[in-house]
């Protein structure tokens, strides 16, 4: 049975294109919005009734001054009519963007469209997802960086807080680069906006190569979470959305959720060298839109062409509601496990949430990190490129019989989703007690080989978020705008808990392994 979930979205046809002017080989094309329309036509979701198409406009200079510097703004404007020559060297003042002709009004498009599709988002409570470029979130207030001319999400956020059709912002960012210009964009609009970003990091060794992007820094509305080595997959994305993200958008309870939606962290992407599947990124923003907050997906990375097109696909059939396949569920990389840890112990005292998850741990036998002083710094890398930065010879194409391999891959991968099984009896986990007579309210106890919890709305939403989002990510978490973060303090953990290991539905839960 079709879903009868609506959708926004905007697609940018890209009239001109805002392609590299110069001859070197680059990654980010105009092709890639390109093989996302072909697929969304193929699948007939682009001429779907469901979907309502939002006009797409460009954004006024009024609108990028809010976040970027009128010198930048300005500096970008005059590329319209540089010479190739003159755009080329326009680029080395910036690290890895490029311009042509048609740049100034792609990018002023791109800004204008995640306005657009964010105030629809809000206004209407109804998702939505923008396939745009040039891509925007290590666009910096005074300088373009990594592809981004404008910063896109940022610009979208800051004009929804003015038009008053949010009060609160919180923009979740899985691209597998760090986020660093969206932190810095966001910083002076005070508690409004916040930033979550999941991104390869490798103690600061990966590009941007920056202190600000690990664990510990001095930017009060971003919380990093850095990934230390590559190879991970949806499981380990999942444990950082179950266990940190969610839970953090429990806490803010924004109006909307901005996703920087970045696919290079894809199955075979020559820039992130992850393994998250097109079902993981459907479950990625299946679980953030059963939180009950709209979400609205703005386009940032992803340039392996084809798992871009089917992850682009699988991100929009979860937002129409229908069934998306299950991912598969394994034990979770040690780097995940640290970083989850690491994350619980800094940001502790915010979170009675993530308190309860120290408790919990602490139960079930797991060292805790003690944060030192001279623990407080992940960073290990180094800035190695300053300017004028190089234009050419940056990118070099993986080989073809590498790009075969990752297409059998991925074909086979979308091959297996051709059934679907909406495996979701959640009843064989636990005991749901009926009343205050057979166990505390907020109460969560082991018995007869079972989890046994309360009654209680925020017992409920405990279980959801802490053991069962881990193992069946469908579900829908009903009281997650009913409790408020300090409300986990009322949990109690009953006798026996220690033996939670034992019961057999749960010896994958990521929580046994943090």
């Amino acid at each position: 049975m079709m879903s009868t979930n609506r959708v926004f979205l905007i697609m940018d046809e890209q009239e001109e294109k805002h392609d590299q002017p110069w001859s070197s080989y680059h990654i980010e094309t105009s092709k890639r919005l390109e093989v996302i329309q072909e697929r969304l036509q193929t699948t007939g979701l682009y001429a779907d009734p469901r979907i309502e198409k939002l006009s797409r406009r460009e954004a006024s200079e009024e609108e990028i001054r809010g976040v970027h510097t009128e010198r930048y703004v300005k500096d970008v404007k005059e590329t319209e009519t540089m010479t190739k020559q003159q755009q080329e060297q326009f680029c080395t003042k910036y690290e890895d963007i490029f311009v042509n002709s048609a740049t100034w009004k792609r990018a002023k498009l791109a800004a204008g469209s995640a306005i657009d599709l964010v105030t629809a988002v809000t206004s209407h409570k109804m998702p939505g997802i923008a396939f745009i470029r040039p891509p925007g979130h290590h666009a910096m207030p005074d300088e373009g960086c990594g592809f981004c001319i404008f910063n896109n999400v940022a610009i979208a956020a800051k004009e929804t807080l003015r038009n008053g059709t949010a009060k609160r912002v919180m923009i979740v960012d899985y691209d597998v680069h760090a986020a660093n210009g969206t932190q810095e964009c966001i910083e002076s609009m005070g508690e409004n906006v916040r930033l979550i970003s999941i991104h390869r990091y490798e103690n600061g060794t990966f590009w941007p190569n920056m202190p600000q992007t690990g664990i510990y820094h001095n930017y009060k509305n971003t919380m990093n979470l850095p990934l230390n080595t590559t190879a991970l997959n949806d499981s380990d994305y999942l444990a950082l959305f179950t266990y940190i993200i969610l839970p953090s958008i429990n806490s803010y309870k924004p109006d909307v959720i901005i996703v920087s939606s970045g696919f290079d962290a894809s199955l075979g992407d020559p820039e992130g060298y992850m393994n998250v599947t097109p079902a993981g990124f459907a479950t990625m923003i299946r679980l953030l839109m059963n939180t009950g907050i709209p979400v609205a997906a703005i386009l940032e990375g992803g340039y392996f062409l084809e798992a871009l097109a089917a992850d682009s696909e699988w991100v929009l059939r979860a937002m129409l509601g229908e069934p998306i396949p299950q991912i598969k569920l394994e034990i979770i990389n040690p780097s995940i496990a640290d970083t989850v840890a690491r994350i619980l112990s800094h940001y502790q005292h915010t979170s009675s949430f993530f308190q309860k998850l120290q408790e919990l741990r602490s139960i079930l036998g797991h060292k805790l990190i003690r944060e030192e002083k001279q623990d407080l710094n992940d960073y290990k890398g180094q800035r190695t490129v300053h300017p004028p930065y190089d234009t050419r010879g940056i990118y070099t194409p993986f080989s073809e019989e590498k790009v075969n391999s990752y297409k059998r891959e991925l074909d086979s991968l979308l091959q297996s989703y051709q059934v679907i099984e909406e495996t979701c009896d959640t009843g064989s986990y636990f005991i749901r007690a009926e009343s205050k007579n057979e166990i505390e309210n907020n109460s969560l106890v082991i018995q007869n080989g079972k989890l046994s919890i309360g009654p209680g709305k925020v017992a409920k939403l405990f279980f959801e978020l802490a053991f069962l989002s881990s193992v069946t990510p469908h579900i829908n978490l009903c009281s997650f705008l009913d409790v408020d973060d300090k409300d986990f303090s009322s949990i109690r953990f009953g006798d026996g808990f220690a033996n939670f290991k034992d019961i057999i539905d749960f010896q994958k839960s990521p929580i046994l392994q943090l």
